[in-house]
């Protein structure tokens, strides 16, 4: 059975949230809806993981190991996720809204602000079952707490509010401490830090003020006795040091505040677009950028007070500054107003395999020359074109050539161009090599906007279907710019289009449109090209067609009825159907008085007693967008008002898999059922009033967003930058799009592209645990019995039985034990251990060859994991052939379990993945280096003294010195023969004789001995620099 997991959303923009930076500084955690994405800004990479929270996140905390994160969201619904590997440990319901959570530095304690209130939590731990431990509850704030920070010591934590007061507390009541309240301040205090000698305390407001409180202990004469306790048990007073005041505009406010106590820095963001950067205790101000206008959600300085993380909501922007070099370490935004088309890259052409930077996130020598079949296009209603590495997770071009949404976008099969259809009136053909706009096709009058978008099997001509006017489809050729053909047969409106794959057909071109019709075009055909049009009459208007890949002439077009009707295009007949309405499962929105539920209309256990069979099933649900796998044997449909994708088998047109892309509850067409409690007593549900004042900390700059926003909004008008609130939370598919090798699936949504990677069943690790923590911490243990255990492994593993050792290693399947296993292993005895491998563990053997050859998971031996591979495929190629097609090979119920649990055909395609990825990296450094190499190989050496002249093959010395031995015992015994004859034969000839037969005996010698200066010149003599040349 084929299943799928999330993997990643792309082009999602940021949407508010407290953003964190790991200990180390390297990873970026933000929240993207109510999901957590991960940014690995040395190596690049950009991940989501996969826990979902009820609603959007508001706040994000991670323990100082960062092994535990504490996500919760604008409700007060929290989890506790193991960071690493991306498991829900536990959830907790703090009921109401939580403005800050902080762990304490030593990762004992969790501090939550809720309302007026500060509460003191234990941190979950295994032997509490990870279970939320209250210790301590502190009032004394007159209003919402809006900041809190730890003490270095975790003993001691400071709280402001909007009371504009800063209060510190202790954890346990502690002897000779005093609790304060600082009061200086005339507006909200933004935030409140502590320095790392805790004798400063800082405080910022509202209006930008900073107010430095001192610590200063008297002088009483009993240092001793008070030597070990605390610094603020300790005789002493806090006292005014200093203020200041941000040298912002005037009607500029903070909106947010961050402190680095090791550098000694604060940065502060306002809500006109501006931040600016301190050097403290003195305020100097060290830089001061602007970003626009929008405000500023979120400030966090990361890796030693060097990198700036900011974050505007309004602008969907968040970046990294690094303000000594004043440069961007990531800048990344998503689309405007939702995703509306995706595609996936074809494999890729050579030009696409040179070793040209994409840009410095993309510059890593594994991803050099790689991109081929993982290119990611996205086309969104703010105009824009955006390339993504799909396995980075990172956009690293975006085109803005568009004035209007892109409806549509396509790869040439060469995979060296990208094409979109837009509203504004053109087609755009962006080079991929060069990364500009080389072509621009328009209709000859120019006043048509246009919808669908295909290219031919050959790359050679582009067809685009138009809205409005007379329905046509209008065909260019790529290479000229000039109209080829004008197809116009529709009555109705065009959606989708598509060439034929077959070869046989190469112009042959299928259209779909609202007139209840799929038309079939032959554009090589006659003298006019495109001659009449067959028709297909369908029962209803034709949203999305698909060809088959395998070339067979076959077709699938979903209709508005929601049915998938499979056709043979030459035939003219319909080969079978999909009735999806009772799959789909189109979720409820907001406005709606009734449930989207099947059961509409239908009393409670009057189910049976249906008159028809369509009785309470929702009608008014269909298929917007349908995809072919590679191999033709699966079908991704998604429909416009669901956020479910169903995956159907185009053998039995049965339903395989259904996956919901999101249950987020922010969002409206998500949830099903209706549900009272979120109603109002006049039957409307809250959710589609704008609430968002009473939960923000500015109610002024909210207000101000608001009549701006209004300004622009239009009656009727659920898209772009004119539609209001309420629509902006809807969640509608576009599009789904498979990838080339079908190992991925997208699905574009108005709030990002939802990836999903194949399952291969070997326990994949969290998508955290490659950027932050490597796959050291994976378990998925293959076979576990009582003797597959870790002692059982390091006691085979000391015992020298590697066969043994491996076998356990991989049964057990832990990747540190697996590659302690796997480096001890000598060269020599690789094939002996292959061999002993069975067939039920080749599928993990597999799984660990492709990470160690990856350069970011892997070890650099590169030649001792290519020599296991070698030993892998040849003896156990029939074997993974057999796997491969579902067949095991001895017919055990392990192997047949161990075939069925993972896609060996997929690992073996990562495998050469991996490969193809290694050498297209160091194919440069020994193509330019070649002429080098062989100087090297043959340059003389002097050698030094003491050291040693020649440096022979072990192998090769033994065979030289087997041959030597043989031709000297053969030489031996030919010169007795011979002189067994000369003494026979001396006194019958003559001296001239004698001669003769000596010197033919001389050259039989010769002829014996060249053999062992042949042997001896082949032997190989390594200097020095030969020695280095071959470790390296």
């Amino acid at each position: 059975m084929n299943t799928y997991r999330f993997s990643n959303l792309l082009g999602a923009t940021y949407r508010g949230g407290s953003v964190e930076f790991t200990p180390d500084g390297n990873t970026l955690l933000s929240p993207v809806g109510n999901r957590v994405s991960a940014v690995d800004l040395v190596q690049g990479r950009c991940v989501t993981l996969g826990p979902e929270n009820r609603e959007d996140i508001k706040i994000l905390a991670l323990s100082p190991d960062a092994h535990l994160l504490l996500s919760i969201d604008r409700t007060g619904h929290a989890l506790l996720v193991n960071f690493v590997r991306g498991a829900i440990l536990t959830r907790i319901n703090f009921k109401g809204l939580v403005q800050s959570a902080r762990w304490s530095p030593d990762g004992k304690w969790l501090a939550v602000t809720k309302q007026r209130r500060l509460s003191i939590w234990r941190a979950p731990t295994l032997r509490l079952g990870w279970q939320f431990v209250q210790h301590r509850t502190f009032g004394g704030h007159h209003d919402d707490v809006l900041e809190l920070a730890w003490a270095p010591n975790s003993l001691f934590l400071a709280s402001c509010s909007r009371d504009m007061s800063v209060r510190l507390w202790s954890i346990n009541p502690m002897e000779s401490f005093e609790p304060i309240a600082l009061v200086e301040h005339r507006s909200p205090v933004r935030g409140v830090f502590f320095s790392a000698d805790m004798k400063y305390l800082y405080s910022m407001s509202r209006q930008g003020f900073l107010v430095s409180l001192r610590y200063d202990l008297k002088e009483d004469g009993q240092e001793e006795e008070h030597g070990s306790a605390p610094l603020y048990c300790r005789p002493g007073e806090w006292v005014i040091a200093s203020k200041a005041r941000c040298n912002q505009p005037h009607p500029q406010k903070v909106m947010k505040c961050a402190f680095d106590a090791g550098a000694n820095l604060l940065a502060a963001g306002f809500d006109g677009g501006l931040f600016m950067l301190f050097e403290m205790p003195g305020m100097q101000a060290l830089q001061t950028l602007s970003l626009g206008t929008e405000p500023l959600d979120v400030v966090t300085l990361g890796a030693g007070g060097d990198w700036l993380a900011v974050g505007s909501a309004a602008l969907g922007q968040l970046l990294v500054w690094e303000w000594r070099s004043e440069t961007y370490v990531l800048k990344q935004q998503g689309h405007h107003w939702g995703v509306q088309c995706v595609a996936f890259s074809p494999a890729g052409p050579p030009s696409l395999k040179r070793e040209k930077t994409l840009s410095t996130m993309e510059a890593r020598p594994e991803d050099r020359g790689s991109l081929a079949g993982r290119l990611l296009a996205t086309g969104g209603y703010d105009g824009k074109v955006k390339l993504f590495n799909s396995q980075s997770g990172l956009c690293f071009v975006t085109f803005a050539e568009h004035t209007a949404p892109v409806t549509a976008l396509c790869f040439t099969p060469q995979g060296n161009a990208v094409l979109s259809a837009s509203k504004d009136g053109s087609v755009r053909a962006f080079d991929l090599l060069r990364y500009r706009n080389f072509r621009t096709f328009a209709s000859p009058d120019g006043l048509c906007q246009f919808a669908g978008l295909a290219v031919d099997g050959g790359g050679e001509i582009v067809a685009a279907s138009s809205l409005g006017g007379q329905y046509a489809i209008y065909v260019w050729s790529i290479q000229t710019g000039n109209v080829l053909e004008v197809l116009t047969a529709h009555t109705s409106y065009v959606q989708s289009l598509q060439f034929s794959p077959s070869t046989t057909h190469p112009g042959q071109l299928v259209t779909a449109g609202w007139d209840s019709a799929v038309r079939v075009w032959d554009l090589y055909l006659g003298a006019n090209k495109g001659g009449a049009a067959e028709t297909l009459q369908c029962p209803s208007s034709v949203l999305s067609v698909a060809f088959d890949p395998r070339g067979n002439d076959q077709c699938a077009c979903s209709c508005l009825t929601g049915q998938i009707l499979f056709w043979n295009v030459c035939e003219g007949r319909n080969l079978g159907s999909i009735d999806g309405l009772r799959d789909i499962q189109s979720g409820r929105q907001w406005h709606d008085r009734f449930a989207s539920s099947h059961m509409k209309g239908i009393a409670p256990g009057q189910g049976l007693g249906k008159k028809k069979g369509s009785d309470g099933v929702n009608l008014n649900q269909h298929f917007s967008s349908i995809s072919y796998a590679r191999g033709g044997e699966l079908l991704l449909c998604g429909s416009r008002n669901s956020p479910q994708v169903c995956l159907y088998d185009t053998s039995s047109y049965a339903l395989t898999l259904r996956l919901t892309l999101t249950r987020n509850e922010s969002l409206s067409g998500v949830k099903v059922m209706l549900n009272s409690k979120n109603m109002t007593e006049a039957g409307v549900s809250w959710q589609e009033f704008d609430l968002s004042e009473s939960e923000v900390e500015d109610a002024e700059t909210t207000r101000w967003q608001r009549r701006l926003r209004d300004d622009k909004v239009l009656p009727g008008v659920n898209v772009g930058e004119a539609k209001d609130m309420y629509s902006e939370r809807e969640l509608h598919v576009w599009n789904v799009a498979f990838s080339a090798d079908s190992q991925q699936f997208a699905a574009a949504t108005t709030h990002g592209v939802f990836v999903y990677s194949a399952d291969i069943g070997l326990g994949t690790p969290s998508t955290a645990g490659h950027i932050y923590g490597s796959d050291m911490g994976r378990f998925a243990p293959q076979l576990l019995t009582r003797n597959v255990s870790a002692p059982a492994v390091l006691k085979a593993l000391e015992a020298g039985d590697m066969s043994r050792a491996m076998i356990l290693a991989l049964a057990l399947n832990d990747y540190g034990l697996l590659r302690q296993v796997y480096e001890a292993v000598p060269v020599k005895t690789v094939p002996v251990v292959v061999a002993s491998i069975g067939s039920p563990l080749l599928p993990a053997l597999l799984w660990f060859l492709s990470l160690e050859i990856r350069p970011v998971t892997g070890t650099p031996h590169f030649q001792f994991h290519v020599t296991w591979i070698e030993a892998l495929i040849d003896l156990h190629f029939n074997t993974l052939l057999e796997m491969a097609s579902g067949r095991a090979r001895t017919g055990s119920a392990l192997e047949a379990a161990a075939a069925s649990r993972s896609d060996v055909a997929a690992l073996c395609l990562q495998l050469l993945v991996e490969l193809s990825q290694r050498h297209a990296a160091m194919v440069k450094t020994f193509s330019s280096n070649l002429y080098l190499l062989k100087y090297l190989s043959v340059a003389p050496h002097e050698s030094a003294p003491g050291e040693e002249t020649e440096l022979r093959d072990p192998v090769a010395t033994a065979v030289a010195e087997e041959i030597e031995g043989e031709i000297e015992a053969e030489i031996e015994e030919e010169i007795e023969e011979a002189s067994a004859v000369l003494e026979t034969k001396a006194l019958k000839g003559t001296k001239l004789k004698r001669k003769r037969q000596r010197a033919a005996l001389a050259e039989s010698v010769d002829e014996l001995k060249h053999p062992i200066d042949t042997a001896k010149a082949a032997t190989p003599r390594s200097s020095k620099m030969r020695r280095k040349t071959s470790r390296a």
